[in-house]
C-alpha cells in the first residue's frame, strides 16, 4: 500500500466555508486574502498578456523599483547564477520587435519601460496545462521592508510585519513548513485555506512520477542559484507549470515576485537602510557606539536572514515534493502490478461460483424443447 503525503499539521474539512468559520473561531482568520493568481505575475501591479498566445507579460512596475531593477540586473548578466531560474525579461523595444505586428495601437502605445517590465509567460502554448504557485520563506514580510518600499508610517510597517509574524504565516503554515502554496490550478479562492492545504495541493499537480522527476530538477536548479549567490528574497515564489506542447510533456519552474529582494553588497534603490532606531521585530541598531549586537538590523543582517529562510523553504519544498513523487511512483507500480500479473500467478476471481468449482450457468427452463 502506498504511503500518503505527509500532510502533518494540515486540516481537512468538508467545505471552504467550513473552514474560514473554523478559522475565524481558532483566530487564524485576518484579513481577506488577494485574489488567486493563474499565470506566472506575482508582486504587485496589474498583468496585460501581449501577443497571440500571451507570450509576454506586461506587469506594472515602476523603474526603480526592486522588481524592476532585479529584472534589469538580469538582463546585465549581474546576476548569472539567476539567468536560468528566472523568467525571461524584455525591453519595451524588444517587445516592439518580437510582438509588434500582433500588437493593437493601444499596446504598442503602452510600451513603457519606465512604468512596467516585460516577462516570459512560462504558461504560453501549453495544452492541458496546471499550474502551482509557492511562496518560499517561513517569514514572508519585513518591518524595514515595508517602511522602506511601501512609505508605511512606523505603527502600519509594525502593524503588517505583526500580523504576517502571528497570523498570515503560521496560520497559512509558511511558519513550520517552510513555504505555503499561494495559487494555482488546484488552489481555492481563498488563500488562507489554500495555505493550509499545500501538501494536498502540491500532491494534486500530477499522478506521473516522469513529471516530478523533472520538477525536482527545476527547483533543485532554483535552490543552488540561490545558495551560490548572496541575495536575500522575501515572499518570493517558484511557480511550475506542466502540460503539452505538439504532444510533447513540458514542465517548468521558475522563481518570480521580486518586489522585495535583497542585496547587501549592491542595494536596490529602493533596499531598506540601516534603521537606527530597530524595528519592534528586530531589535535596535546600536545599543551604544561601536557596540555591534547579535540583532543588528543592518542590510547585511537582514540579507543573511531570509537568504538563510529562503534556501531552508526550497529544501523543504524539495523535501516535499520527493515524497509525493515516491507516493506517486509506488502507486505507479501497484497500478501496473494490478494490470499484469507476474507469470504463472493466476488473477483472482470476479466469479461468483464458489473457489474451486467451476461456474455453471443455470438451465432455461422456460420455453425449451423437449429432449429427443
Amino acid at each position: 500500500m502506498a504511503t500518503p503525503v505527509d500532510t502533518t499539521n494540515e486540516i481537512s474539512y468538508a467545505s471552504d466555508d467550513e473552514a474560514e468559520r473554523s478559522a475565524l473561531r481558532e483566530g487564524r482568520r485576518s484579513t481577506s486574502p488577494s485574489p488567486e493568481r493563474n499565470v506566472n505575475q506575482g508582486g504587485h501591479g496589474g498583468i496585460t498578456p501581449l501577443g497571440p498566445n500571451g507570450e509576454i507579460l506586461q506587469k506594472g512596475a515602476p523603474q526603480g523599483s526592486v522588481e524592476n531593477e532585479f529584472y534589469e540586473r538580469v538582463r546585465a548578466a549581474a546576476y548569472p547564477h539567476f539567468t536560468p531560474v528566472v523568467p525571461a525579461s524584455y525591453t519595451a523595444d524588444e517587445v516592439r520587435a518580437k510582438l509588434g505586428d500582433s500588437l493593437s495601437p493601444a499596446q504598442l502605445h503602452g510600451l513603457d519601460d519606465r512604468q512596467n517590465i516585460y516577462i516570459e509567460n512560462i504558461t504560453s502554448g501549453l495544452d492541458d496545462s496546471k499550474t502551482l504557485d509557492t511562496k518560499i520563506g517561513k517569514s514572508t514580510t519585513s518591518y524595514r521592508e515595508n517602511l522602506e518600499q511601501h512609505d508605511k508610517g512606523k505603527w502600519a510597517a509594525g502593524t503588517k510585519a505583526l500580523k504576517f509574524a502571528i497570523g498570515v504565516d503560521p496560520a497559512t503554515g509558511s511558519t513550520f513548513r517552510g513555504w505555503r502554496a499561494v495559487g494555482g490550478t488546484d488552489a481555492g479562492e481563498s488563500r488562507l485555506i489554500t495555505g493550509m492545504q499545500s501538501q494536498k495541493i502540491l500532491s494534486k499537480f500530477s499522478e506521473d512520477p516522469a513529471v516530478w522527476d523533472q520538477l525536482i530538477t527545476k527547483m533543485q536548479d532554483i535552490r543552488t542559484a540561490a545558495n551560490n549567490s548572496d541575495i536575500g528574497f522575501i515572499a518570493s515564489s517558484v511557480f511550475s507549470v506542466t502540460g503539452t506542447r505538439e504532444g510533447e510533456q513540458v514542465v517548468d519552474a521558475k522563481l518570480i515576485d521580486f518586489a522585495h529582494v535583497i542585496d547587501a553588497a549592491q542595494p536596490f534603490k529602493q533596499s531598506p537602510s540601516v534603521s537606527p532606531d530597530g524595528s519592534p521585530r528586530l531589535g535596535p541598531a546600536e545599543l551604544e557606539p561601536g557596540a555591534r549586537p547579535a540583532n543588528r538590523t543592518d542590510l547585511t543582517d537582514l540579507k543573511n536572514k531570509y537568504r538563510e529562510q529562503f534556501i531552508g523553504g526550497m529544501d523543504a519544498l524539495i523535501r516535499d515534493a520527493t515524497r509525493v513523487r515516491a507516493e506517486k511512483g509506488r502507486s505507479q507500480v501497484a497500478q501496473f502490478a494490478s494490470m499484469n500479473p507476474a507469470p504463472g500467478v493466476a488473477q483472482q476471481s470476479t466469479s461468483t461460483a464458489p473457489q474451486g468449482k467451476p461456474y455453471v450457468p443455470p438451465k432455461n427452463t422456460q420455453g425449451s424443447a423437449p429432449g429427443r
